[in-house]
């Protein structure tokens, strides 16, 4: 028989992982409003940057895994990349062989139509590597200014010295991505307090007063069944990023939890 697990301290917060993630092409404007259908207002997104220096929503530094296209997106024009079709059709074959790929713009432009929405925006190393962070997150920062969500938008990374670069050039939340549970790392936390600190599931600790208190809010990720969510919303943790959005917030226990 399977155990029925029941909220029991505060309600959770569910982010949407890179929209409905787990139904609809990830990181696209298809996938953020099925999302905010089904009742998401907190949303995450990753950022790659073109050849030409245009942030774009996409995870990969390859084309591969959701254009089968053999190109790296560093490489790409966005005047190329806005043609190309957001299938993930290793995942969901020919279902959404029209979907298109999304710019950060045009996201800037859905989420200020939609001002109950807050949305993570993750700055990929991928392009760092490539363009340096003052170029990456100076393009990042135009779209979020030219169209007025700079409160609505909270940026994140792996990478500490984003989260530095950021509070030097604008006023919007911060958060860190823990890379591992290390001594080293805390002490990184420790200084940098970011408004938010992401950790993965399989990072935290077994016992709770293990956990790195502070001025931070945790956001756990990925919790795609009912039952995870509520243990670890029991744990404490307060920010659940999640592929599956809509089994989350058709629970009873979930629903309406923003």
């Amino acid at each position: 028989m399977t155990k029925t697990v029941e909220l029991q301290g505060p309600a959770p917060v569910l982010v949407a992982h890179r929209g409905y993630s787990g139904r609809y092409p990830e990181n696209t404007l298809l996938a953020y409003q099925a999302a905010y259908q089904h009742g998401a207002r907190y949303m995450e997104l990753d950022l790659q940057l073109t050849a030409d220096r245009v942030p774009v929503l996409h995870h990969d530094a390859s084309l591969m895994r959701m254009a089968a296209i053999d190109a790296d997106i560093r490489d790409t024009k966005a005047k190329h990349f806005k043609v190309m079709r957001a299938s993930y059709a290793q995942r969901f074959e020919d279902e959404f062989a029209d979907n298109e790929f999304t710019t950060f713009k045009r996201y800037c432009k859905w989420l200020a139509r939609h001002s109950d929405v807050t949305t993570f925006v993750e700055i990929k190393q991928d392009s760092i590597d490539r363009f340096g962070i003052p170029v990456f997150l100076d393009e990042v920062h135009k779209r979020i200014l030219s169209t007025d969500v700079e409160s609505q938008c909270v940026i994140i990374s792996f990478n500490h010295e984003v989260v530095e670069y950021v509070r030097n050039i604008s006023s919007m939340r911060t958060g860190w991505v823990l890379p591992a549970w290390k001594a080293e790392h805390k002490e990184t936390l420790e200084e940098l307090k970011p408004d938010f600190l992401f950790c993965d599931t399989e990072l935290l600790p077994l016992k709770d007063a293990e956990f790195w208190r502070g001025s931070w809010q945790w956001a756990m990720y990925n919790l795609d069944d009912v039952a995870s969510a509520i243990e670890m919303a029991n744990r404490g943790m307060h920010f659940l990023e999640t592929n599956q959005i809509g089994t989350l917030m058709s629970n009873d226990g979930l629903a309406n939890r923003r």
